[in-house]
């Protein structure tokens, strides 16, 4: 029985409510949409903000590292050491750092690089009204503060770090960093994002005016109410930032709320359709139920892949495929990649393996996606790009679809592009390396540890002087580092940094092998990642505690030294009583010091020389001087007037009273006689160049004439002494070569040499001339004295006498060459006469006559070869000589042979021959008697000399002489010239004949007139 069915709504009712309803999920979805992109964008937009917070703080830090370091070169006293070394290695080791400077008392001294800056030396900040306020301002602080944006004096915008420096709890001044406002922003990473996606503002209160100034380019159609803003109050700087193209989340909103409208009207229309035929509706269901469920569950994997597209950030590539690889879904912005990789035209249900041209990255993908629809979630990041697109990062993230029964029955891949934020990434590790390379850089320790002393930062100098690891410190306590009362003092000295800002103590570094060395530990109170901390340095101090050690010793010593020098030391209090006596006081003036303590200083001083005196006592004594000295007369204690120097000094405490007066004083009694001698010498020593004929002249240092006596004007034809005085030495030489000869020989003078030449004028005389060294005290050239006289008459005569003996030479050489041809004949003529005879007793006479005409001849021949005529080298000589007696004397049946040592040395002609014919006697004899009997025989000559005495051995190996004959009572010819010619050299001599003959004398040479040809 069918029962007829009521409907509430009617077919257009029900389609208009499916309509409205489909409209209003739309409106959700586009709204939710809109909400996302913006959410998206702002976050985002943070992300920027904070991107760039990080890295101005990171330039921030940067300088005040590099401030900080600039300031440890201010010592204790204010002193500044090392400026430009140290400013040039932060200059070196920074990219932040523009400008380096120290500031002592407002005044800009100090610049580093100078090239460019020299405009601002000498610029004083704290009286300019401009500026005044913020340097105020940095001194308040205590800590660095960045003054600007401001216009520079040497041209440019920049901000300026100042850091202040105290000593003592007093402002010294302030070491300053400037950056550009091109290096600023560079640092920051504005200029890395597009404009046309972001617009930046930084701006700061004017501290004279109060008003807001902007320091980038303004755009005046955006409010800066609506922008994310960022404060940095190390300068009192606001940062805005806004994402300027939101036009994408606005159309994305109107886009999807009209494809809602339309689907709302095509449900609608399609609803009232189906109402009005129920009937075939649920015919058409119950035929097609299981293809409607499956359409449904298709409907719903849809709807989900749309809805994750919808929601997808702008940015992101997502493309969903089913298991065949074909593509179910894509995002615009994966197509148009697709387009722009191989420039194809991807559709939904295409395979999208026969897109891809690069057969490597088509095997990869598709081991991918093979993974994925295993069910596997992975991501990761690779580099890629080919001839159309450059090579970026691209992050993929691998996601299965899944249908109700847990079976994996497609893909989605989410594709980012994260090119950017690896550059950013790398920039960030490259800023952590040069801040550790600066870090490690600095000369001492560096540490940065929180309130409760876990330490974030440390150097490696750190861990070298304590010893400690990487790991050690990251569980280490910065009061580990000290030992027994020295951690009290500094856990005081921490809390202090946190309390005030900053302090300093010194104390023992305690190394891990317990080695404690002296610091200097500096502190100043940082926020670093939004937590308090404290930052500072160490410096090693050993060398400055060993300084004061040494210090107080050389004080003592002084001490010493003034009360044992040969000035005597006397102390007074402020009315000028003596209180201190030194034992050389005592010398000077003869009272003890008991005698003298509580006298006032006027009862020893001469009492003509009291009115002068009063004039230096009331100086000191009202503390007008801090020093003076006086010349006076004063009594000893035998009555006796000396001259004395006194070299007074007063002695103040620090507010500058008078504590006591010293004086160190001198008896110049016998000085100033001295001087007035020396006075006297000087005026003859006037005298006597004044009247001197030669010409007396001083050159200084630049070889320029400073004074001349009269001979010297008259001698050179100048008339004032004005005239030549500054004139250069050189004019009065001729020619360039010659003047470059003086110039050197007066190099050889400034180096302390006395030396004399001579040179021609350039009017053609000749001067003979001394450059004589002038030195002080130290015996250091102060000035160069010459002597010049006129030789030229001198010259010409020495001209003749040298062309006469010349001429004598030449003839003296003739006469030596004539008689050695004379000697040669009548040797020839002997030997013509021997020939004839044939008596073997006379020519054995002839032969020895012969020998001693040779001997004398080689004198006369070496004498006419040799330059020197007056001398023969007396080696030559005998190795000619007695070659010609051997071979005269030679007898075949016998093997006679010499030992000869001769040293060079030259004997005149009286000498020579005497010599000659003396060793031609001992020859003959040795081959006539020495060696009867045997066949073998040794003749030794040995010829040595010492200064002006010659000593000469000879020996044979022969049989000696017999009982009957004795050398010393010769009885014939060969014997008595031996004596004649000993007698002839005024030799001294020793023999001994016994089986051998050894002969061995010596004789004084006479002076060798010269004689060359």
């Amino acid at each position: 029985m069918n029962k007829s069915s009521k409907t509430i709504f009617s077919p257009v009712t029900i389609g208009i409510l499916v309509a409205l309803f489909i409209a209003c999920i739309g409106l959700i979805i586009a709204s939710m949409r809109y909400q996302i992109l913006l959410q998206y964008q702002n976050d985002e937009t943070e992300e920027v903000l904070h991107l760039i917070e990080q890295n101005i703080e990171r330039t921030i830090q940067e300088s005040y590292n590099a401030a900080l370091t600039l300031a440890l070169t201010v010592n204790d006293n204010g002193e500044v050491n090392n400026f430009n070394a140290i400013a040039e290695q932060i200059f070196k080791n920074s990219d932040v750092v523009d400008v380096l400077e120290l500031v002592p008392n407002g005044v800009i001294e100090y610049v580093y690089p100078l090239e460019g800056n020299e405009s601002v030396i000498g610029y004083d900040i704290k009286n300019d009204p401009k500026v005044s306020a913020e340097v105020n301002k940095a001194a308040e602080l205590g800590t660095i503060y960045f003054a600007g944006p401001i216009e520079l004096r040497q041209n440019g915008m920049a901000v300026i770090g100042r850091l202040p420096i105290t000593i003592e709890g007093e402002l010294w001044g302030f070491s300053a960093i400037i950056i550009y406002m091109e290096t600023l922003i560079e640092k920051s990473g504005i200029n890395r994002f597009p404009k046309d996606r972001y617009y930046f503002q930084l701006s700061k209160i004017n501290p004279n005016t109060r008003d807001e100034e902007f320091f980038l380019p303004v755009n005046e159609d955006i409010e800066l109410e609506s922008f994310s803003s960022v404060n940095f109050p190390e300068g009192d700087w606001r940062l805005y930032a806004k994402r300027v193209d939101t036009a994408v989340a606005e159309t994305s909103f109107w886009v999807i709320l009209a494809i809602s409208i339309f689907g709302a009207i095509a449900c609608g229309f399609m609803t009232t359709k189906i109402a009005r035929k129920p009937q075939e509706l649920k015919m058409l269901l119950e035929e097609n139920s299981e293809k409607l469920i499956l359409s449904r569950e298709n409907f719903k994997r849809n709807s989900e892949l749309l809805q994750s597209i919808l929601e997808s950030p702008r940015g992101i590539m997502i493309f969903s495929l089913d298991a065949d690889y074909n593509y179910l879904a894509f995002t615009e912005s994966h197509k148009k990649l697709m387009k722009d990789l191989w420039d194809v035209e991807i559709e939904v249900g295409e395979n999208m393996l026969n897109y891809i041209s690069d057969e490597e990255l088509k095997t990869t993908f598709r081991a991918d996606c093979d993974e994925t629809l295993r069910g596997n979630y992975f991501d990761y990041v690779r580099k890629y790009g080919n001839e159309n697109v450059p090579n970026q990062y691209w992050e993929s993230r691998f996601s299965p679809i899944n249908a109700k029964d847990g079976s994996v029955v497609g893909l989605t891949v989410y594709v980012t592009d994260i090119t950017l934020q690896v550059k950013v990434e790398r920039e960030i590790n490259l800023e952590k390396q040069l801040s550790d390379s600066i870090i490690n850089s600095l000369p001492g320790v560096f540490y940065l540890y929180n309130k409760e002393g876990k330490f974030y930062r440390w150097n490696n100098n750190f861990e070298k002087v304590t010893g400690f690891s990487s790991k050690d410190m990251k569980n280490a306590h910065p009061l580990n580092f000290f030992d027994g009362e020295e951690k009290e003092l500094l856990q005081e000295k921490i809390q202090s940094v946190f309390l005030t800002g900053e302090d300093s103590v010194e104390a023992n570094f305690l190394s891990k092998d317990g080695t404690k060395t002296p610091y200097y530990f500096t502190g100043a109170a940082i926020n670093y990642k939004g937590e308090e901390c404290l930052l500072g340095v160490g410096i090693d101090i050993s060398n400055q505690k060993q300084a004061e050690k040494e210090h107080k010793m050389v004080l003592q010593q002084l001490q010493n030294h003034l009360y044992n020098s040969p000035l005597g030391v006397v102390e007074y209090d402020s009315n000028l009583n003596i209180i201190g006596w030194s034992p050389r006081s005592e010398q000077i003036f003869g009272w003890k010091e008991d005698e003298m303590i509580g006298k006032n200083a006027f009862e020893i001083i001469y009492e003509q020389d009291k009115e002068k005196t009063e004039v230096v006592a009331n100086q000191l004594s009202t503390g007008s001087v801090d020093y003076n000295i006086s010349n006076n007369r004063n009594y000893t204690k035998s009555g006796k007037i000396i001259d004395c120097l006194w070299y007074n000094s007063v002695v103040k405490d620090e507010n500058g009273e008078i504590l006591t007066v010293m004086s160190l004083v001198e008896d110049i009694t016998e000085k100033k006689k001295a001087e007035e001698r020396i006075k006297q010498n000087e005026k003859r020593y006037r005298t006597l160049i004044s009247n001197s004929p030669y010409c007396i002249h001083e050159i200084d240092l630049d070889q320029k004439i400073s004074s001349m006596n009269k001979a010297g004007l008259d001698m050179m034809g100048i008339d004032k002494e004005e005239d030549i005085v500054g004139s250069l030495y050189g004019c009065m030489v001729d020619g360039e070569g010659e003047l470059e000869r003086i110039t050197n020989l007066f190099q050889q003078a400034l180096q302390g040499k006395s030396i004399e030449f001579e040179f021609e004028s350039v009017d053609e005389r000749n001067f003979l001339s001394s450059f004589i060294p002038i030195l002080d005290d130290k015996n250091k050239v102060q000035r160069v004295m010459g002597i010049t006289q006129d030789i030229t008459e001198r010259k010409k005569s020495a001209e003749i006498i040298e062309s006469s003996l010349k001429e004598k030479t030449t003839l003296l050489s003739e006469i030596h060459h004539r008689v050695k041809n004379n000697l040669a004949i009548v040797s020839g003529l002997l030997q013509l006469q021997m020939n004839e005879v044939k008596d073997e007793k006379v020519t054995t006479v002839f032969e020895q006559s012969i020998n001693r005409i040779i001997s004398i001849a080689m004198v006369h021949e070496l004498m006419y070869k040799s330059p020197n005529l007056s001398s023969v080298n007396v080696n030559s000589y005998l190795e000619m000589l007695i070659p010609a007696i051997s071979a005269s004397m030679l007898d075949e049946s016998k093997n006679i042979t010499f030992k000869i040592d001769i040293e060079e040395y030259k004997l005149n002609i009286n000498e020579a021959i005497p010599l000659g014919l003396l060793l031609n006697e001992l020859i003959t004899n040795s081959f006539k008697y020495a060696f009867n009997g045997n066949e073998d025989g040794e003749i030794k000559i040995k010829l040595s000399g010492k200064g002006n005495e010659i000593t000469i051995l000879y020996e044979d190996s022969g049989v000696g002489f017999d009982e009957t004959n004795d050398f010393n009572t010769p009885e014939n010819l060969g014997l008595n010239l031996i004596h004649a010619q000993l007698q002839q050299l005024d030799a001294e001599y020793e023999v001994d004949t016994n089986n051998k003959f050894k002969l061995e004398f010596s004789f004084k040479v006479k002076p060798i007139k010269t004689h060359t040809v």
